[in-house]
């Protein structure tokens, strides 16, 4: 058995032998735990290129700024759960078991697999309290990952199930020569003062996504990282928060983005502020400022719908430079790997209108193709077939489109065409309001694969669908 810990986000803090007043060696303090760092996983097998690992949701207390601790639910009783580290072609094995009070499952989020092992309504029937079932799947893509409930989504991910997958290439070459790498999870959460989850969600909520009163940085309310002045720093960010768009800005700093949903892009870019919808992973590189000091890491107002580009910055964290310099100068990358571009499409478009409404009760509701879930007509197309969806925000809001089981690639943005250097695998996009996209995607493996807003309140409301690949069939009706 061997560890697999988390790597990149601890602290630069090993301590040598420590020498008293008197000159007496002592036995060195163990350095301080980094409460930014993500738990890893007990690895089970020996193998090189297998990594199996019990995962076991359950409940445990959390601080998340209410007066009490609040009963949160995780996995393995970490929020966010934990980082699993692996490479391209490794065999992932998971004995996941359910000790939470109500069925959940597993959707292994960005993750090309096998679809017995997507972890959806349309794959898999939720375990129940005390099951158990064995996800097993090979490693396809490098990337950022990560891992959450589809049963009753929008209650599970708030009140803590998050998981993460860092998969490494398989040639080291391929990774940028970077001074730190961290992994962040950025996340909110709405507690009461007694640190319970209010279980009345107004219209509000219903519309924009639970937006928390708290901000966590890797589980962390008031988040202080540690930078080394002057280095080159890798962030590898996921948004999982229910409803939340973090646009985020660095004073001073340019982040360049080196990677996104699918791994590395092949022509890095420059952005002032960096926005990520949920369900979203950015991979990006700066140079840390070379004095030392603190400045903040904050969410600048957008205009996702409803004037919220009206509302004050957001802060998130607060970055502290401190300590020496590297001693080797490194420089921000200039080309990532190539990104293969799918064949032509064929055949015609796949239409996804997405809009809201009311239905005749009066409640919020949220469609896809005119209708709510699971009433909304399955698309089909062929195995190994590139074909085009082009999806259409019919609302006032935008709509972060996720799709299961595949990558997919823009081609245009309301008729004007996407740039060659933008090319880039993606599983969920922005769909800015009175909008049209029109991405080419490909499927390599047969089944009902699920496509949905990834506001989380939205797909639970009836912003979802299915893609039926080859000749499979849906388990979701």
């Amino acid at each position: 058995m061997r560890l697999r810990r988390a790597l990149g986000i601890a602290l630069s803090a090993a301590l040598g032998a420590a020498c008293s007043a008197t000159g007496t060696t002592t036995t060195p303090a163990p350095a301080p735990a980094d409460p930014l760092a993500l738990v890893g996983i007990s690895d089970l097998d020996p193998s090189p290129t297998v990594v199996e690992f019990a995962l076991t949701a359950r409940e445990a207390d959390k601080d998340l700024g209410g007066a009490k601790l609040s009963r949160a639910w995780t996995y393995n009783g970490a929020m966010p759960g934990p980082l699993v580290d692996a490479k391209v072609g490794d065999e992932l094995v998971i004995h996941f078991k359910n000790e939470l009070p109500e069925p959940t499952m597993i959707h292994w989020h960005g993750i090309r697999l096998p679809i017995a092992m997507d972890g959806s309504p349309s794959s898999q029937k939720p375990v129940p309290p005390g099951g158990t079932f064995e996800y097993r799947f090979k490693l396809r893509d490098a990337g950022l990952f990560w891992f959450h409930p589809h049963v009753r989504t929008d209650v599970q991910i708030e009140r803590g199930l998050v998981g993460v997958i860092r998969v490494a290439p398989a040639d080291p070459k391929e990774q940028p020569s970077v001074d730190e790498e961290r992994v962040l999870v950025l996340d909110d959460v709405r507690v009461n003062d007694d640190g319970s989850f209010p279980t009345y969600l107004d219209d509000n909520a219903k519309m924009m996504g639970r937006e928390g009163n708290t901000v966590l940085v890797n589980g962390v309310r008031d988040a202080r990282i540690a930078l080394r002045p002057g280095a080159i720093e890798r962030l590898r960010i996921l948004n999982a928060a229910n409803g939340r768009f973090f646009n985020l800005k660095i004073p001073g700093v340019r982040f360049r983005v080196i990677g996104t949903d699918g791994g590395l892009v092949e022509s890095p870019y420059d952005v002032d502020t960096l926005l990520i919808a949920p369900a979203e992973r950015y991979d990006v590189v700066f140079q840390v400022p070379s004095t030392p000091g603190t400045l903040p890491l904050t969410s600048q107002p957008y205009e996702r719908g409803h004037h919220t580009g009206e509302l004050p910055p957001l802060p998130v964290a607060t970055l502290a430079i401190a300590g020496e310099p590297p001693s080797v100068k490194r420089e921000l990358p200039e080309r990532g790997p190539a990104v293969a571009k799918l064949p032509a499409p064929t055949g015609e478009a796949i239409p996804f209108a997405l809009d809201e409404g009311t239905n005749a009760a009066g409640d919020l509701i949220f469609t896809l193709n005119g209708q709510v879930w699971p009433a909304v007509a399955a698309a089909r197309m062929a195995l190994n077939e590139t074909r085009v969806l082009e999806i259409t925000n019919k609302s006032e809001m935008d709509h972060p489109f996720h799709v299961h089981g595949a990558f997919f690639q823009v081609l245009t943005r309301n008729g004007a065409p996407e740039p060659a250097n933008r090319i880039a695998n993606k599983d969920t996009i922005i769909v800015p309001a009175k909008s049209t996209l029109r991405v080419a995607t490909r499927f390599d493996e047969v089944g009902a694969w699920m496509v949905h807003c990834h506001i989380e309140e939205h797909a639970e409301g009836g912003m979802m669908g299915e893609i039926l690949v080859g000749d499979a069939v849906s388990h979701a009706h």
